[in-house]
Formats: C-alpha cells, structure tokens, sequence
C-alpha cells in the first residue's frame, strides 16, 4: 500500500513538471514570436512612409486635439492636468533619450520609434509577468488553471490582507479601502469577459488577456468578430468601406474626418487594395505592434505641442505639454493600453 501511494506521488510530481516545463516553452515560443513580428512589421511600416502621407488626426487618447484645418467644428481649449516637479524632471531625463541624433530637437520619426520600443517592450513584459504569476497563483492545488478563490486570495495578500481568507469573509469588503474594493469589482468584471471555458476558472491565455488584454491574441481576435458580427452586413465576412464608416467614431482608435478616415482605410487598413476588410486585416490593424498606431500618437503629439510649426520639439515645447505626454505612451505605456482596451 505505501508502495502504491508513493507510486501515484511520484506521477503526479511528473506530471506536474511536464505541464509547467509546457507552459514555460509556451511562453518563450510567443516571446520570441511577439518579438519578430514586432521587427517585421516595423520593417515594412518605415518603408510604406516614404509614399504615404496623411494629415493629422485626432486621437481617442489622452484629450481631444483641435479640429484639423479641413473640419469645420469649432475647436475646443484643452483639459491640462496639473503636473508636479517629479514629473517635470521625469521628463527631462527621458528627453536625451528621445533625441537620438543629439541635435537637441525631437523629430516625428524620433517619436514614433521610442514610442514603437516601449510597446515592445511593454507587450513582452506582460508575457513574462502572466507566466510567472499565472505558476505562482496556481497553487491551490496547482492544476494549471488558476480560480478566482486563488487570485483574490493573491490580490488581498498584495493589498496588506494577510489575515483575510477568500470565502470566509463579508463579500463587501467593509474593511477595505475604497480604492481596492472598486479594483475587485473591475476584476470581476473583467474575469467574466476573459473566462471563456469555465466561469470559475482561467487557463493561461484567459490570464493573460485577463491581466493584460492588449497582449492577448484571443482579445484581438474577439474584437474582430464582433466588428465583423455587428458591422457585416452582407455576411460575407469582410468589411466594405460602407460598412466599416458604420462605427461610431468613438470606438475607434482615432478619429477622423470622413474623407481621413476613408484615406486610413484605403492606405493602411485594406492592406492588399481590394476594397474591403478581412478578418487577418482587422486584426492587423487592431494589433497594438502596429507601427501605424506608433505614428499616429508621434503624429498626434506633434499637433498638439509644436507651437512654431517646424513639426519638430523642443524640450521647452515638451514640458509645456507635459501633462499630456506624461498620459501617453511615451511614458505611461501600460496604463494607456489598459484604458484603450
């Protein structure tokens, strides 16, 4: 009998270990497939410029921008946020940075390629973070799939309650901070949207596109079906210009002008020039790796803070627009990708 039972722990430990050393492979192999497409389509993004060229646009993020000169709304004053000294000297630190070639100016290319870099560099942190984190919430009993009792019991031993255990206390949190009960409820929310197979349960791509869905191929690939389920109307499974100007403006990434929107469209979303969208090209387009949404926030930022027109920034430019570079971007990456999604 005690031969048996050691028989059945020695399998199981085996067994254990080849799902993580699975899991751990897994997540190289995307790492390094994240990091090649990432070099690919940079590649082609900065040989496609050199043709092409649109006017600035409006981004959905972080505050509206004026109307381009061929819109006819009344422009509207920027919301400034107050910025601290903190922040200003922040800034100074990473504009040396910004300016590669040392010529004291930030160019839009200059831009568009650290912003391109702390994508990157973004997205493939958020996919070692889900395998680390997914292995060490996964204890309980470690089954590759991690439960809600096993993450909120982390989350409260991240948030300084120790003594608390998930299931054996008030649901509504009375003891705790308003902040962190309004985090439990988002997180709820966002593991109904992210638990595809079991309500209970996420496996390790539910984790990741629960923790960071902009890092998820399965919340792009969902964002494309509902565009194509909602705006496809002669179910042929792509979009045609007629029906791609159907979305609303605001869920979108940027907002255009009509005639913009149709030259986005017909220059850098219908990527084979056949007048329509399939789905591997919405979800080019959604991909957060794509270069295009790297310049458009570059091109945004511009518009925004080069006060005399020489579409390149000074530092003193920079820092009189600091509250709105501080909200993007080029430097609050993941928040600005969490808000996006």
């Amino acid at each position: 009998m005690r031969s048996y039972s050691w028989t059945r722990l020695i399998k199981r430990k085996c067994f254990v270990g080849i799902v993580l050393a699975f899991v751990v492979f897994s997540a190289i192999v995307t790492v390094f497939r994240l990091s090649s497409s990432s070099r690919l389509e940079v590649s082609k993004y900065s040989s496609s410029t050199q043709t092409r060229s649109t006017s600035a646009v409006e981004l959905s993020w972080p505050v509206p921008l004026s109307q381009s000169k061929d819109s006819s709304a009344v422009s509207t004053p920027l919301k400034r946020a107050p910025v601290d000294e903190e922040q200003i000297k922040k800034l100074q630190m990473i504009y040396p940075l910004l300016d590669t070639n040392g010529d004291a100016y930030v160019s839009i290319d200059e831009l568009r390629n650290w912003i391109i870099s702390k994508v990157k560099e973004h997205l493939q942190g958020a996919l070692r973070e889900n395998i680390f984190l997914f292995t060490a919430i996964d204890m309980n009993p470690r089954n590759g799939h991690v439960s809600w009792t096993e993450y909120h019991s982390w989350f409260l031993k991240k948030n300084g309650n120790n003594d608390t255990k998930p299931g054996d206390h008030d649901e509504m949190h009375p003891e705790l901070e308003r902040s962190i009960k309004e985090k439990i409820s988002w997180d709820k929310a966002a593991w109904s949207e992210a638990a595809k197979t079991d309500p209970d349960f996420l496996n390790l791509d539910e984790f990741l596109s629960f923790r960071h869905p902009e890092s998820s191929h399965t919340t792009l690939l969902g964002k494309a079906d509902d565009l194509l389920g909602e705006y496809d109307k002669d179910a042929d499974e792509t979009l045609t210009w007629e029906e791609y100007s159907l979305i609303p403006a605001e869920s979108l990434l940027v907002r255009y002008s009509d005639k913009k929107r149709q030259e986005e469209f017909n220059n850098f979303i219908d990527r084979n020039r056949d007048g329509k969208l399939d789905k591997r090209e919405i979800l080019s387009y959604l991909d957060p790796r794509n270069p295009r949404h790297a310049h458009l926030e570059a091109e945004s930022l511009i518009q925004i803070s080069d006060t005399n027109k020489d579409q390149q920034l000074s530092m003193n430019e920079i820092l009189a627009s600091a509250d709105i570079f501080l909200a993007s971007k080029v430097i609050d990456t993941e928040t600005n990708f969490h808000d996006e999604f």
